[in-house]
């Protein structure tokens, strides 16, 4: 198929991965960068964050005109909170309008500037993806019945074992964004306890919520991306993972790259990942600040068990299909799907 991706996040992990895949999967793909054919002036960032301005307008008509002219079989909106839905319904006459979105739109933070538009427009698209189920149902209740659930997934050319392990040493590491909830209290605990704990994310965010003997070990606190993250978690003995609340989420990416990278994973229990991973074999699991330390204390103590649940989860995600992929794969046959039925 001819498909037209089109940007609306930011990151390798997003619109240039599904390209990459999609190439791979022998597909033509056509990429159209909406943060970069907006612009980067002052006034363009000032119009990005309300999402309303002449140069989103813009921007949306040379969308229009790519499509136009290139006629893909497919246009995919990444996202989609600069498209209203009457730019859905023009490109809707040359295309088949499908969308993806990797973060919550109708949850707690359904009212932001971004989310807004978007969600006006959702019931227009002629199907839309979600990594997460919940939201699969909520898009139901708007009238679009063409939504379905896509996982999230690791990369192979990015997401495996580094071979020198040596480079963040560390007992137990973070990386992710703060939140409210209880990663800070869990993480005060270890370090507390005596391990050697590492987070990496953005400082003004972190610091507030972390011990000052803590803080002053990680300062200066930054996040990691691309072969640095990957680094890290190849360099730890248990690498955390906290499930945001503001996304709702059940799982998330990192619960892929984790295993990918040959970590050990500690993960927040929930039923999605119960159904994704066996408490004990591929991972394990906690549910409160307690069980976090005991469970910490356990691994940290007991190599071999904890090499060998690692190395389980390694293989899971190897021989499950959770590359990307694989995933798009599955994206494709059900666009091919809603296609035919839609015809």
């Amino acid at each position: 198929m001819k498909i037209l991706v089109v940007r609306g996040a930011f990151g390798d992990s997003y619109e240039p991965a599904w390209c990459r895949a999609l190439t791979e999967n022998g597909h033509s793909v056509i990429f159209f960068d909406s943060h970069e054919v907006i612009g980067i002036s002052l006034i363009c960032r000032i119009q990005k964050r309300i999402n309303f301005g002449v140069d989103i307008n813009r921007m949306r008509v040379r969308l229009l005109d790519l499509i136009k002219s290139r006629r893909p079989n497919v246009t995919l909106f990444y996202q989609g909170h600069y498209f209203d839905a009457e730019t859905i319904d023009a490109a809707k006459e040359y295309t088949f309008v499908v969308g993806y979105h990797n973060d919550d739109p109708f949850g707690p933070r359904k009212n932001l500037l971004r989310y807004r538009v978007l969600n006006r427009a959702i019931s227009h698209y002629d199907g839309y993806h979600f990594y997460r189920i919940q939201n699969v149902l909520e898009a139901k209740a708007l009238g679009l019945s063409n939504s379905e659930l896509l996982l999230p997934y690791y990369i192979p050319s990015i997401d495996f074992q580094r071979g020198d392990r040596s480079v963040f040493s560390c007992d137990i590491c973070y990386v992710g964004h703060f939140e409210g909830d209880i990663r800070s209290r869990c993480l005060n605990a270890v370090h507390a306890a005596g391990y050697d704990v590492v987070i990496r994310g953005e400082h003004k965010y972190w610091a507030k919520h972390l011990s000052q003997s803590l803080l002053r070990k990680l300062t200066p606190l930054a996040p990691v991306y691309g072969g640095e993250y990957r680094e890290v978690l190849s360099s730890t003995k248990i690498a955390a993972s906290f499930f945001s609340k503001w996304n709702r989420d059940g799982y998330t990416r990192r619960s892929f790259e984790i295993p990918a990278c040959g970590a050990f994973m500690l993960s927040e229990r929930t039923p999605e990942m119960s159904d994704l991973f066996k408490e004990g074999v591929h991972c394990d699991y906690f549910s409160n600040v307690d069980e976090f330390l005991d469970k910490c204390r356990f691994y940290i103590a007991n190599e071999r068990i904890r090499e060998k649940i690692a190395a389980q989860g390694h293989s899971h995600v190897i021989s499950n299909g959770h590359d990307i992929n694989s995933r798009l794969r599955q994206w494709v046959s059900q666009v091919e799907v809603w296609m035919e039925s839609s015809s």
